[in-house]
């Protein structure tokens, strides 16, 4: 059984910790054994488990290690003794599982993996399966949402990135929140690196970073010229948003006779992608 050390004594600043699994956690589906909860659902619409299961206290998932890595958060009721709880993967491949010290009613599970890349738990129906004495519960973890693109703004237009930036902005409909991970700029990867925790019916701003800077030297045109670009924001366990916008590009002489100068122009379009399959491919 794989056994992943996530730091239960590290310094976590509270306003990190996402509650990304508030409606993120499908009803409880069933149980072999011993004491069981039951009820209907695994849809990803039921309640938090904590309203669902009389095992589960509390659920929560905490950014750690330098806002790189995630962990579930799991806390028990103390009137049964828990032993181990796991998450094993649609695949049924167990990527997760720590074990409650005599006593413990708290425990984390990473939900990333890789020493460096942290990897996060693949997109999929996955169970969080709870065992202990006299205690055998499975339950269906579902960490997916969803996203729609609200509109493109300049950086001079926002204060939260840099005035040379485009910024994507997107809002989390659907009912868990999520993460914004990754901004993909005509078919490559940026070399920007976000991280835009986005709750249930909030919007979050995704900088695409020097997109509008203003260059040396500018497209082979006499005087101005646009140019469509495609920006994709990559999400958490969620389908990515595409859109192309125009970028103007306009002769702006200097002193030595050239340059560019980078602006907006026209409205953005959004783009349809195909959903990103699961683990098993479904």
């Amino acid at each position: 059984m794989t056994h992943k050390n996530i730091p239960r004594t590290s310094s976590i600043d509270r306003r990190t910790v996402l509650g990304l699994l508030s409606g993120s956690l499908a009803a409880l589906a069933g149980c072999s054994g011993g004491l069981s909860d039951s009820s209907d659902g695994g849809d990803g619409s039921a309640d938090p488990p904590e309203e669902q299961s009389d095992y589960i206290e509390e659920t929560s998932i905490e950014i750690v290690e330098n806002g790189r890595q995630l962990a579930l958060e799991v806390a028990v009721t103390d009137e049964i003794e828990p032993s181990s709880v796991s998450i094993i993967t649609e695949s049924g491949r167990e990527f997760a599982s720590d074990y409650f010290s005599p006593g413990e009613t708290r425990t984390r599970l990473s939900l990333t993996e890789g020493e460096d890349s942290y990897e996060p738990l693949p997109r999929g129906q996955h169970t969080l399966y709870l065992r202990g004495d006299e205690v055998e519960t499975k339950l269906p973890l579902e960490l997916g949402t969803t996203f729609e693109f609200e509109e493109a703004v300049p950086g001079t237009e926002h204060e939260k990135i840099r005035d040379d930036s485009l910024g994507v902005v997107v809002r989390n409909v659907g009912q868990r929140t999520g993460a914004a991970t990754q901004t993909i700029l005509n078919g490559e990867n940026k070399d920007s690196d976000p991280f835009e925790p986005i709750e249930p019916g909030e919007t979050g701003i995704v900088e695409f970073t020097f997109l509008l800077a203003n260059g040396s030297h500018c497209v082979k045109v006499e005087e101005t010229t646009e140019r469509d670009e495609e920006l994709t924001v990559g999400f958490l366990w969620s389908d990515p948003v595409t859109i192309t916008q125009s970028i103007k590009y306009t002769d702006r002489f200097d002193s030595t006779g050239n340059g560019c100068k980078r602006t907006l122009a026209g409205d953005p379009e959004e783009v349809t992608t195909t959903p990103t399959k699961t683990e098993t491919g479904g």
